[in-house]
């Protein structure tokens, strides 16, 4: 075919035409907008196939190394509209508090949530619909014995405005707790050290004062532990001046630590004190009691208290008494002195009038 001159304009037309045109639209539904702050209301909890759970927590114990669980998680959505949600695990984390919480999206786990995968990382829920997300849990070879502990969440991202005003997006997490115990030899220990304290006294020389103890108690086992906490103090020979019972520790996480805070209230400053701090473990919260009853960890550390208000006031008593005796003995003295002078005063007066009693002699007159 001879391509004339029309011929080639007739074909070029078409293609530029078609360059000039915006590419068409993908088949891929756009990506949900997040919905604005405070229209998502929803849960997640533990599922099976068919979305029904009566469990509260994800727990298992006596799981060997290189098993393999399946499971489910369920995520309801009460709002009214359909939301995407973010389907994740992460590992626990002892806050500074003493709750436990767990990482933050941004933070990679490297324990019991890093063993977790999902078929789909975002699941969208219609309204007042739950859709039941499977994932697996595969424990490695080299996992440690004792327990591990994280979460499964369900999250959202939602508009909301800052302080200064300007738009931002928070993302709203719930979780469901992870508790997974590996078989093997478990040993439950806790260690209390940096210990601090310091005594504040009073002005009030028949009255006590109080001392504050500050501490860092440490699990250095491998599993989950609370326990019920006693500080006291002694004073010389053994002698308690005060106790206090703080609230019972929370379920540290193995490796993890807690500062406590203690004050006690009515101490006599005796001088050379002892502060005594005692931990009880127990189990902790949402895990399996311990077969053995842990041994209570215990630690003192010296104190003083210098009775200073006591001090000032046996001074002033000394004084006062340093005081009354220079007085009594001056007035010894004047008194001993006055005497003296009415004895010579008195010893003069009797002879001047002895003298004037005694008859008048003239002298001789010499012839």
């Amino acid at each position: 075919m001879t391509l004339t001159p029309l011929r080639c304009l007739a074909l070029l037309v078409p293609a530029v035409l078609a360059s000039l045109l915006p590419p068409a639209a993908s088949a891929a539904p756009p990506a949900p907008k997040p919905p604005a702050g405070g229209s998502v209301t929803w849960s997640v909890q533990p599922t099976n196939s068919a979305g029904q759970s009566k469990r509260a927590t994800f727990s298992w114990t006596s799981i060997k190394p290189r098993t393999v669980i399946h499971d489910y998680v369920g995520i309801t959505n009460y709002s009214q509209t359909a939301v995407t949600f973010q389907v994740y695990a992460t590992d626990a984390v002892t806050t500074s508090s003493g709750t436990l919480d767990l990482l933050p999206h941004d933070k990679k786990p490297t324990d019991v949530g890093s063993w977790v995968t999902f078929e789909h990382s975002s699941v969208t829920v219609p309204a007042h619909k739950q859709v039941n997300e499977p994932f697996t849990l595969t424990v490695p070879q080299n996992a440690t014995p004792g327990d591990h502990t994280g979460g499964v969440i369900g999250a959202v991202s939602q508009r909301a405005k800052a302080s200064s005003g300007q738009p931002v997006v928070v993302d709203r997490r719930i979780g469901v707790p992870i508790h997974l115990r590996v078989a093997g030899v478990l040993q439950p220990a806790l260690t209390v050290d940096s210990i601090s304290t310091g005594y504040h006294g009073t002005m009030n020389p028949f009255g006590s004062g109080g001392t504050n103890v500050a501490y860092t108690v440490h699990n250095t086992g491998n599993v989950r532990l609370s326990g019920a906490q006693t500080v006291s103090v002694t004073g010389p020979f053994g002698a308690t001046l005060s106790t206090v019972h703080p609230k019972a520790l929370p379920s540290l996480l193995p490796g993890e630590s807690i500062r406590v805070t203690a004050h006690l209230s009515d101490v006599f400053p005796a001088g050379p004190l002892s502060v005594h701090i005692k931990v009880t473990p127990s189990s902790g919260a949402g895990v399996p009691k311990l077969t053995a009853a842990v041994k209570p960890v215990s630690h003192s550390v010296g104190l003083w208290a210098t009775p200073l208000a006591q001090l000032l006031l046996l001074i002033v008593i000394v004084l006062v008494g340093v005081a009354a005796w220079w007085l009594l003995r001056w007035r010894r003295r004047y008194r001993q002195a006055a005497l003296a002078a009415a004895t010579e005063a008195g010893r003069r007066q009797a002879a001047v009038e002895l003298g004037s009693r005694l008859p008048q002699h003239s002298p001789p007159e010499i012839s």
